[in-house]
């Protein structure tokens, strides 16, 4: 499974901090290797040492749809009861068609342009996040298209496209909102995203950004649908999915396990480990480094995990999507082309009786400069189908946009 990636210890071989960047994380790592020897004596006395593994006996198990329409009696592009049961099997459905070629190069062609234009400064991040991004030489469409479904009419019209609000209904049921919205580029040269699982979306915030009301299994709590506006195969880096892992929840487990005791977490590793996790943790964008970080640390500790698994490759045309469970551990290639630029646009879905950003107003995007806030008050959900509001929760709804 890490064939296809460059390891950490190659990439902090070859990637260079700031003096000061160095001189910090020597600083820290020297610190937490002496306070180990003072506090983990106390923790182990009083019985809270940190345990990787804490929690991660349960088996998730399978779940069932929450939906009941079906094509047999609905007709359109609602999912068959055989496409359900595939699905509740495998949490991956497609790839199926929802724009023709032309349509998705139009999209791809005017999205590029909105990003050239800067989304005409409608971003969600500040001056912070942004200068932080172009000195890193990580600003992109990536992170700029964060929740600009909300905001311009052929992104959101895509997004509850009904060959896509159908299916969801299916497993979902009526009442579905997209609460977040992206694009995945990645050109020429380009390196692939580390294997990672998400359930309720905690990324790097203190709590999940996500919260049902009732119980509802973690590989349904919101489901993404990935849309290719380009074609994409292995040399440009499509994505890669370990059908039916989201019955096993460790992966996300131990990464909460990590995030609720970070110090204990740190105290727990040898010094050049330490430095490796500080350099990773402050110093890179985005979550999938941390990621791969994680499962390095998994595969030493539980070199089962990943063992006699099935690994998809999800090679796409451009205007095919598939809906999927976050919660299925998933990657993707790095782009090895000469010149072709994969983009996709990706919403994640979920029911209208599930908070969406109930505990926190702000949100950090892990930039080479650290988590730097965002607030997310006035990133609105986009109502996709039946009723978006729900008398459990008081989610902000978005209007149909002007442009």
């Amino acid at each position: 499974m890490t064939d296809c990636y460059e390891s950490l210890n190659s990439y902090w071989a070859r990637t260079k901090l700031s003096t000061l960047q160095i001189i910090k994380t020597h600083c820290t790592a020297i610190t937490i290797t002496i306070l180990k020897f003072v506090f983990k004596p106390v923790r182990a006395v009083f019985n809270n040492s940190f345990d990787l593994l804490a929690n991660t006996d349960e088996n998730l198990g399978n779940f069932d749809a929450l939906g009941n329409k079906r094509k047999e009696g609905f007709g359109e592009n609602y999912l068959t009861e055989l496409e359900i049961q595939q699905f509740l099997k495998s949490g991956i459905h497609g790839p199926f068609r929802v724009l023709t070629t032309n349509e998705a190069e139009n999209l791809a062609n005017e999205s590029d342009t909105l990003f050239q234009n800067h989304f005409h400064k409608t971003t969600a991040f500040g001056d912070d996040i942004l200068n932080s991004l172009k000195a890193s030489g990580d600003y992109s469409i990536n992170y700029l298209g964060f929740f600009q479904g909300s905001k311009y009419r052929k992104i959101w019209d895509v997004l509850v496209h009904p060959k896509i609000a159908q299916p969801l209904q299916s497993i979902l049921g009526d009442d579905i909102l997209c609460w977040r919205s992206q694009f995945f580029e990645k050109k020429p040269g380009q390196e692939g995203t580390f294997w990672h699982q998400t359930g309720t979306f905690r990324e790097s915030d203190a709590k999940p950004k996500l919260e049902p009301t009732t119980p509802t299994h973690p590989a349904i709590a919101q489901l993404s649908v990935w849309i290719a506006l380009r074609d994409t195969n292995k040399e440009t880096g499509c994505l890669r999915m370990i059908e039916g892992s989201f019955k096993d929840g460790r992966f996300e487990r131990i990464v909460t396990n990590i995030q609720n005791d970070l110090f204990g977490y740190l105290m727990s590793l040898s010094y050049s480990e330490i430095i490796k996790s500080l350099k990773t943790i402050w110093y890179t964008t985005g979550n999938f480094k941390k990621a791969q970080l994680v499962f390095e640390k998994i595969k030493k500790e539980v070199p089962s995990l990943f063992e006699n698994v099935i690994v998809r490759d999800l090679e796409m045309k451009a205007g095919e999507a598939i809906i999927f469970t976050s919660l299925n551990t998933h990657a993707s290639y790095a782009n090895t082309s000469k010149d072709c630029v994969r983009l996709a646009l990706a919403g994640r879905y979920t029911r209208s009786d599930v908070h969406i950003f109930k505990h926190e107003t702000i949100s950090k995007l892990p930039t080479k400069k650290g988590n730097l806030p965002y607030s997310i008050t006035k990133e609105p959900s986009i109502p996709v189908c039946g009723n978006p509001k729900h008398p459990k929760t008081n989610n902000n709804i978005a209007k149909y946009p002007a442009k």
